[in-house]
């Protein structure tokens, strides 16, 4: 397969400029405010205008847990995978270089210890948000309604790992407000979570359809 054909090209820019846009968007809020509720509104608006913007051209991604979870979960193939990923970072610093242009100021990274809880609040926002997006990803839902459910899964996964952490969810998010002077727990934890939550959801409520049907009686 020809990876720099048309169609793979614009993949590979749609989770670019997905995730440049997210990153943006956290950039802006983290200048602006610290109230997790106004910043998981925000992102979640966000997520859905760039899934209902790009999942017809890359999938919409825009965050390396959820590529690296449906990698694992063998539903996109490694080249892909890693083409994405590398989109995702490149677009991620992308945005961090446009938002100090315009901002004319640099932002502040401070470089914190490994911390567990933080790793386990952002391995959970994740994975919320992972098995949602599997959900609406491997049942085929049309993009207006996924949009509106990935949108409101960023927002719990969001207001979930806040608890103990920024809520970040996103290993390019992290990358772009740290720029290298990142916490690892932010990149391990959600890539944890979306190798738990698209495989959890895959297993159990996609390859375990006919097990549902039967402990359920209904069919889907």
């Amino acid at each position: 397969m020809n990876v720099l054909n048309r169609m793979n090209i614009a993949a590979f820019a749609g989770e670019y400029l997905g995730t440049a846009f997210l990153v943006m968007m956290f950039l802006i809020l983290t200048q602006t405010t610290a109230v997790s509720y106004f910043i998981a509104t925000s992102v979640a608006i966000a997520m859905a205008l760039v899934y209902m913007v790009f999942a017809s051209v890359s999938g919409g991604h825009a965050n390396p847990a959820v590529t690296f979870g449906f990698w694992t979960a063998r539903k996109i193939s490694t080249v892909r995978a890693a083409a994405y990923i590398v989109a995702q970072v490149v677009g991620a610093l992308s945005a961090w270089g446009v938002f100090t242009y315009l901002h004319n100021t640099a932002t502040q990274s401070v470089a914190t210890s490994f911390d567990w809880r933080v790793f386990v609040a952002e391995a959970i926002g994740a994975g919320i948000f992972s098995m949602a997006f599997a959900a609406v990803v491997l049942w085929k839902r049309d993009i207006f309604h996924s949009a509106i459910g990935i949108g409101a899964a960023i927002f719990v996964g969001v207001m979930v790992a806040s608890v103990a952490a920024r809520g970040y969810i996103n290993p390019a998010v992290a990358l772009g407000l740290s720029r290298f002077h990142f916490d690892w727990a932010y990149i391990l934890g959600p890539l944890a979570g979306g190798l738990v939550g698209v495989n959890l959801y895959n297993e159990v409520f996609v390859s375990g359809k006919g097990w549902l049907e039967s402990a359920t009686g209904k069919k889907r």
